[in-house]
């Protein structure tokens, strides 16, 4: 049985809290942080297994509670308000198309309960074959749904006498929650307790230069949608692993991956095409979060894991995969929140190739050498008109025709080194070293050893001047050296 119990504290204040922010789209953010907030968290965990044998039948069953907490807000964030351009020239011609602030009770409490149980039957059916079934429960509170039943089958076959080769295959179902903050958002954006007023074309540096007046703004509402569910994911893989040598193994495994009514935002009252006229006009933005979502991967992994060579034991992982979705997560909105085909494509993670070697060199009792070495594919971006045409207040139009992540970003590299030697402490004996007592560990580590740049986070705004350039990296090279003393 494990449990936990604590309290955290978190508060962020803005150097300039009256000064409006600026966000230019991909160029840069600048003006006051607006990013005032206290958060506090009072919270409990627990686990608790049990396990029993009888005869054939290894059976587990437990209680997970991966948070019961009581979660306080004291929130400001652009309070102050926020200018956006959509791109460089519009904010040196001070054309901003967005101006947001937030207004009234920033403050609010609430109680988050997550809880499951789940119970496994692992039996010996043969000396060569088990099988393993299980079921688990799943319960959240602020979603309506209770049938969260995820099953899960497994079993491991090794035919023949010697059995140097082992069949594997298995099959189940997994739930999702939603987190703290869509939730946060939910209770505080209700169109009453904090409003979000959003002016389009503002005036700058006065947005009610335009003639807009604050009191007289729709607010926008966050709210879930009546049929919301906890999104689970369906999986599916089958493999094989034969054994090389006495110390070396070989597998290879296919995986099948579904993500099933995943969460999906969109504006319900986003401005109508032709007239650009929202429906209800007496709210702004409606951010209905929906259990619309869908994914899929397949993915082919093989594996050499063992003692390689004679001086290398560690693990050879070549992966070949595909990942697929129409939503880019809970917090992500659509190009067109009423034609949602444009959005299936490459999920954001996808990765078509990837190559991994963890292991250890050895030869002798000075030359012991970690190593890591990893190779991947890009991943996919997406190409934007950087405008808001639609007028729903976020710049992410796409060209007619164009899915989401249509672009192709570049591959990365690394390769990680550490050595290390002990030396002990204690005066040898009749000739050999003593392994007791105090002993002093020294190591070195070294992080992306060729300091390869790995660029991240490509711009793919047509309409800004450093569309297809990358605006981060990974870590540049880095050296860690480590000393330890035990006694």
């Amino acid at each position: 049985m494990t449990g936990r119990v604590g309290h955290e504290y978190s508060r962020t204040r803005s150097l300039h809290p009256g000064i409006p922010k600026l966000i230019v789209q991909d160029a840069f953010t600048g003006g006051g942080g607006q990013a005032d907030r206290r958060t506090t968290e009072n919270h409990v965990q627990f686990n608790d297994i049990l396990s029993w044998t009888q005869g054939k039948h290894f059976v587990r069953s437990g209680v997970n509670v991966p948070d019961i907490s009581r979660r306080g807000f004291s929130d400001q964030t652009s309070f102050g308000g926020t200018f956006s351009f959509a791109t460089l020239g519009d904010y040196l011609n001070n054309r901003p198309f967005l101006f947001s602030i937030n207004q009234g009770d920033g403050h609010l409490a609430f109680w988050q309960k997550e809880f499951g149980l789940f119970a496994q039957d692992q039996v010996l059916v043969r000396p060569n074959l088990s099988l393993a079934a299980g079921l688990r429960y799943d319960k959240q509170n602020f979603l309506g749904d209770k049938n969260n039943f995820s099953p899960r089958l497994s079993f491991a076959y090794a035919p023949g006498k010697q059995r140097k080769t082992v069949l594997r295959g298995g099959a189940g179902i997994f739930y999702d929650r939603t987190g703290i903050l869509p939730i946060a958002d939910k209770l505080r954006f209700d169109g009453q307790r904090l409003r979000q007023v959003n002016l389009d074309n503002p005036g700058y540096p006065d947005p009610l230069s335009s003639g807009g007046v604050f009191a007289n703004q729709p607010t926008s509402i966050v709210r879930f949608a009546p049929d919301l569910r906890s999104p689970y994911t369906f999986q599916f893989n089958m493999g094989v692993e034969r054994q090389l040598a006495k110390s070396l193994t070989a597998s290879a495994n296919y995986i099948n991956t579904r993500g099933i009514k995943q969460f999906r935002p969109r504006d319900i009252n986003a401005p109508l095409p032709g007239n650009m006229q929202r429906p209800d006009p007496v709210i702004g933005v409606l951010r209905e979060i929906e259990s619309a979502g869908f994914a899929q991967t397949h993915m082919l992994e093989l594996m050499l894991r063992g003692k390689i060579t004679r001086y290398f034991n560690g693990t050879v992982q070549y992966n070949l995969g595909r990942a697929y979705s129409n939503t880019g997560g809970i917090n992500a909105r659509p190009a067109d929140n009423y034609d949602l085909t444009g959005e299936w494509s490459r999920a954001d993670f996808d990765e078509r190739h990837r190559f991994n070697i963890l292991g250890t060199f050895k030869a002798g009792d000075w030359f012991n050498l970690g190593m890591t070495v990893a190779l991947t594919s890009g991943r996919p971006y997406s190409l934007t008109t950087g405008h808001d045409d639609n007028h729903d207040t976020i710049a992410n139009d796409r060209p007619l025709g164009v899915r989401r992540n249509s672009l192709q970003g570049p591959g990365a590299a690394t390769l990680d080194l550490r050595w290390s030697k002990e030396f002990y402490l204690r005066a040898a004996k009749n000739g050999k070293k003593s392994d007791e007592g105090p002993t002093v560990k020294v190591g070195v580590s070294a992080f992306n050893v060729v300091n390869r740049v790995n660029y991240t986070g490509f711009v793919g705004n047509q309409s800004s001047p450093f569309f297809g350039l990358p605006v981060a990296a990974r870590p540049a090279r880095r050296v860690q050296l480590n000393f330890n003393f035990s006694f």
